[in-house]
C-alpha cells in the first residue's frame, strides 16, 4: 500500500505532508466565461489554452460553444480574441518567446484556420494549402519556430503541414500523409522535426504515425489486438506518447512508444477503464488522465520509476480542487490542465 512503511501515526503525517508536493493556483477564466483549460506553459510561466462558456468536461473547449484562446502571465488572463469573423478558438502552445499558436473557427460555418499570436502583431491568419480554403489547424511550434499543423487540400483530404518565417510571413509545406491513410492530423513536432500525430484509413480506422524531416512515413500501429491509436506528443529523444485501444482496454489506455518505435502500455488507476497520455518531456514524465473507479477521471503524473502518481494525492487535501487533466509541464515543473473547483470547470497551474 502507499504509506506502508508509515506505521506509527507521527509517521503516518510525515508521508501524508511529503506526499503535497505542488500549490495550486486557478487560472481563472475570461469575463463571461464558466469554464477555462490550461493547455501549455512555457518556461517563463506563461500559459495558453481555451475559456468559454461550457458546463461539462466533455464540452469543454470542444468547438460547440463561443470560446477564445488566451495567455495567462502571473494571474493575469489576457483575451487573444479569434481571425475575422470567428467565434472559437484554442491555444495550444506558447513558445518561450511568448508566441502562441492554436485554432481559430467558425462554429456557425464550421470552418476554421490556424494561426499564430504574437503581442507585436496580434493573432495571424496561416492560412491553408492551395483549395483547402475550409480547413487548417497549427498544433505545436519547434523551438526555431517551425509551426507543426494540417490542411485540407483541394479534395477534401487533409496532408501534415509546416509553416516557416520568411521575410516576416509565415509560409506553408505541403507535408503529406501517411500512406493509404488521406486524412493525416498533425499534434505535434520536436526539435529534429519529427512530427506525430493520427492518420484516417477511414471513418473509424485511425493510427498514431510518426514523420522523419528526411520525410519517412511510419505507421506507429497499436496495442495487440488493437483497434485504433493516436499520438500526442514527442520529445526531443524521439519517445512517442498517446492513446491505443486494446481487449483489454477497448476504449483506449495512456501508451508511449520508445525511440526505436515499440508500443508499452501505461496503464490506467486501479478500476480504470480508460486513459490518455498527451505530454512527454526529454526526462521521460508524462502527463494525462485516467478514469479511477466509479468512473471519475484523475490527473496523472507517470515515469517508468514511480509508475502512475494520481496528482490529486500530491497537492493539498483541502485545496477544493479535483484534478482531472494534466495537459503539460515546463523545465521548472509546473503543470497546467484543467480541474473542478467549486463546481467549476477551471484551468489550473500547479508548482513544486
Amino acid at each position: 500500500m502507499k504509506f506502508a512503511g508509515c506505521i506509527f501515526v507521527v509517521m503516518l503525517l510525515g508521508c501524508a505532508a511529503a506526499a503535497q508536493t505542488y500549490t495550486v493556483t486557478d487560472l481563472g477564466v475570461l469575463p463571461g466565461d464558466s469554464s477555462s483549460w490550461g493547455a501549455f506553459i512555457n518556461s517563463s510561466g506563461k500559459v495558453t489554452g481555451c475559456s468559454d462558456t461550457s458546463s461539462s468536461q466533455n464540452d469543454l473547449c470542444a468547438w460547440l460553444v463561443p470560446g477564445h484562446a488566451f495567455l495567462w502571465n502571473n494571474g493575469t488572463m489576457e483575451d487573444l480574441g479569434t481571425l475575422p469573423g470567428d467565434d472559437f478558438s484554442f491555444g495550444f502552445y506558447v513558445s518561450d518567446s511568448g508566441a502562441v499558436v492554436g485554432s481559430s473557427w467558425n462554429l456557425q460555418n464550421s470552418t476554421g484556420h490556424g494561426f499564430v499570436w504574437t503581442k507585436k502583431k496580434g493573432m495571424v491568419d496561416l492560412g491553408t494549402l492551395p483549395g483547402g480554403d475550409a480547413y487548417s489547424d497549427a498544433s505545436a511550434m519547434t523551438s526555431k519556430g517551425v509551426i507543426v499543423g494540417e490542411s485540407n487540400v483541394s479534395n477534401g483530404n487533409v496532408h501534415a503541414v509546416l509553416w516557416t518565417l520568411s521575410g516576416g510571413n509565415y509560409h506553408i509545406h505541403d507535408k503529406g500523409h501517411l500512406p493509404h491513410a488521406p486524412w493525416t492530423y498533425s499534434y505535434a513536432i520536436n526539435d529534429n522535426e519529427q512530427i506525430v500525430g493520427d492518420a484516417y484509413f477511414n471513418n473509424t480506422k485511425y493510427h498514431a504515425f510518426l514523420r522523419s524531416k528526411a520525410g519517412v512515413w511510419r505507421d506507429l500501429g497499436t496495442l495487440p489486438g488493437g483497434k485504433f491509436s493516436l499520438a500526442d506528443w514527442i520529445n526531443n529523444l524521439g519517445v512517442i506518447v498517446g492513446q491505443s485501444g486494446s481487449p483489454k482496454y477497448p476504449s483506449g489506455v495512456a501508451v508511449y512508444w520508445d525511440k526505436s518505435g515499440k508500443i508499452q502500455p501505461i496503464g490506467t488507476f486501479a478500476g480504470g477503464t480508460t486513459s490518455f497520455a498527451g505530454f512527454i518531456n526529454d526526462a521521460g514524465e508524462v502527463l494525462g488522465e485516467s478514469t479511477i473507479s466509479g468512473g471519475d477521471t484523475h490527473a496523472f503524473i507517470w515515469t517508468t520509476t514511480t509508475g502512475l502518481q494520481d496528482l490529486n494525492n500530491l497537492i493539498p487535501p483541502n485545496s477544493g480542487w479535483d484534478l482531472n487533466h494534466a495537459s503539460a509541464m515546463n523545465a521548472a515543473g509546473d503543470i497546467v490542465g484543467f480541474g473542478t473547483i467549486n463546481g467549476a470547470i477551471h484551468g489550473f497551474l500547479l508548482k513544486p
